[in-house]
């Protein structure tokens, strides 16, 4: 890896933190709290205790993946292109994961914690009431996460031989 892409890397990590502890909080509140908020929730309570822990156990899922996509790359040594993309298959599945791990979180931190523990996060209540389109704004940001935490540092760090497994990758920065 060259030093340009570890800056890219670092500053693709630093901006993922950002994201997901500040801005990502900001939208949710300023953008889509009509969509978020059912009967009797309070989002800000639902933001610190719902999907704040949720997308911050997705941030430490992506950054994991992400040190495992850049070990493996690293330390492989490919011989020719059809060992290359053999990779690429491999990618999709970890970013999959991800996506439905970022879904399991958000399902866990708002519905099922509340059961398991027994405590009720609102009054009355034994889960946060996310209405459906809420649900999928939530849902919609588990992707654009995985898009932003492990898609473009991958897209990034890569190694030229491994370029061509990230989708994209070749498109937006060249073959070499």
């Amino acid at each position: 890896m060259r030093g340009h892409q570890f800056i890219l890397l670092a500053a693709s990590v630093a901006l993922g933190i950002i994201w997901v502890y500040i801005i990502q909080n900001w939208i949710f509140l300023n953008l889509f709290a009509g969509l978020l908020v059912g009967p009797g929730l309070n989002l800000n309570d639902y933001l610190q205790t719902g999907s704040s822990p949720a997308f911050t156990v997705l941030w430490a899922g992506c950054f994991s993946a992400l040190l495992i996509w850049i070990a493996q790359t690293l330390s492989g040594k490919p011989r020719s292109s059809k060992e290359t993309r053999q990779m690429q298959p491999m990618w999709w599945i970890a970013a999959v994961i991800l996506t439905i791990f970022g879904w399991l979180c958000l399902a866990w931190f708002t519905v099922f914690v509340w059961s398991v523990t027994g405590t009720s996060p609102a009054a009355g209540m034994n889960s946060y009431p996310v209405p459906a389109g809420g649900w999928i704004v939530l849902m919609g940001f588990v992707v654009l996460d995985v898009m932003l935490l492990f898609w473009v540092p991958t897209l990034l760090a890569s190694p030229r031989t491994y370029r061509l497994v990230v989708p994209g990758a070749v498109t937006l920065l060249g073959s070499r």
